[in-house]
């Protein structure tokens, strides 16, 4: 494996020249200078490299010996070391006692500038293993499970946990880098989550649940993921589930509880399935044109009602169960005003709302009309 590209080599070459004022050179496993501040020795076979390869040590060339050695000048080379094998030489070009006293702390950047790529590097591997094992795990096709699990246990993930999806989508009005919206979230889930991001830009968390767990430390964990993405997203929950064959359906559900329970209560942080599961309901009802004609009453409200008196005093009535005095103080109007205005809705609709099944009725078919 290649751990020394040349990228990498100008990139040590280009720090530690900021610290020294001494032109470095970056040599390969082969001895070729494949990063240098002198751009016209790029390239080139370096025979002091080739020692240092050779012996394992560093080489000191003085002025004398550089006459000797191709493509060398007067210096000190150094192995650059990674997992315990020698993977690329370094070079300071001077006067080798003047620069004797720098030559370790080199060697030591370019260590650190080596280990730094390939822990970045591990890290992205893994948070791309993630999102493809998350992108199986929700998509419509074929569930090829022993290829997954094995995956997973790449990353040290049991897939035999409950679990439930989390979807985190931007809202129209904003628009944030996928790339630093899905590291601010990787920091946040537990060892044994699992993050991607799908095709359509929403990061989905399979977040692995307890028996135990709370809906108090749930609505804890949401809102750091929500103050970590800049509090403009719109996030939603789907049901615990204990197969990874049902993580597609809690997927969809919190993808459902978005859609819903943004356009009825849009000041809302969090959408959970749990809570708007007759409303997802009715939104694939409301896709149906035979259903809109069956609950076409409601329209006859929308188009008498001007000032939006009846609809508040619909929404008042299912928000305080029919309980007439308290319909009446939240409306701030008088109980015959109240009686007034449910018998003109009964009128118009042909339901009345004193009527319990009347009432599931016309509150379906206002649901219907919101979610549309």
């Amino acid at each position: 494996m290649q751990f020394l590209t040349t990228e990498l080599a100008q990139e040590i070459v280009e720090r530690t020249m900021k610290i020294l004022n001494r032109n470095i050179n970056v040599m390969d496993d082969k001895g070729v200078i494949i990063g240098s501040g002198d751009s016209e020795r790029m390239n080139e076979l370096h025979d002091g490299a080739l020692l240092v390869l050779k012996n394992g040590e560093s080489v000191v060339i003085d002025k004398s010996k550089a006459t000797r050695m191709k493509g060398s000048r007067p210096g000190i080379n150094l192995p650059i070391c990674f997992n315990h094998q020698i993977v690329g030489v370094v070079g300071i070009t001077g006067e080798p006692e003047k620069i004797q006293n720098y030559a370790q702390l080199v060697k030591m950047a370019a260590e650190l500038v080596l280990e730094q790529s390939f822990l970045l590097e591990t890290v992205q591997w893994k948070q791309r293993l993630q999102s493809e094992i998350v992108n199986q795990l929700i998509s419509e096709e074929a569930l090829d499970e022993e290829w997954i699990k094995e995956r997973a246990g790449f990353l040290g993930i049991d897939l035999g946990q409950p679990r439930m999806a989390i979807v985190l989508a931007q809202s129209n009005y904003t628009k944030v880098s996928n790339q630093k919206w899905s590291r601010a979230v990787q920091y946040e889930i537990g060892k044994a989550d699992l993050i991607g991001v799908t095709f359509n830009d929403e990061i989905v968390v399979l977040k692995a649940v307890t028996v135990k767990e709370s809906k108090r430390e749930l609505t804890s964990f949401l809102q750091r993921l929500r103050n970590v993405s800049g509090g403009k997203v719109l996030i939603g929950t789907g049901s615990q589930v204990k197969s990874i064959k049902e993580l597609k359906a809690s997927f969809h559900q919190a993808k459902r509880a978005i859609t819903v329970g943004s356009k009825l209560q849009s000041d809302r942080n969090f959408y959970h399935y749990e809570d708007y599961q007759l409303e997802v309901t009715l939104a694939k009802l409301a896709q149906d044109e035979q259903g809109k004609q069956v609950f076409s009453f409601y329209s006859r409200i929308l188009e008498q009602d001007k000032k939006g008196d009846l609809v508040d005093t619909l929404e008042a009535y299912i928000r305080e169960g029919g309980e007439l005095n308290k319909v009446a103080e939240s409306l701030f109007i008088h109980r015959n005003t109240l009686r007034y205005r449910l018998e003109k809705i009964a009128e118009l609709t042909g339901k009345d709302p004193r009527n319990i099944k009347e009432l599931m009725e016309l509150y379906m078919a206002k649901l219907l009309h919101d979610i549309s």
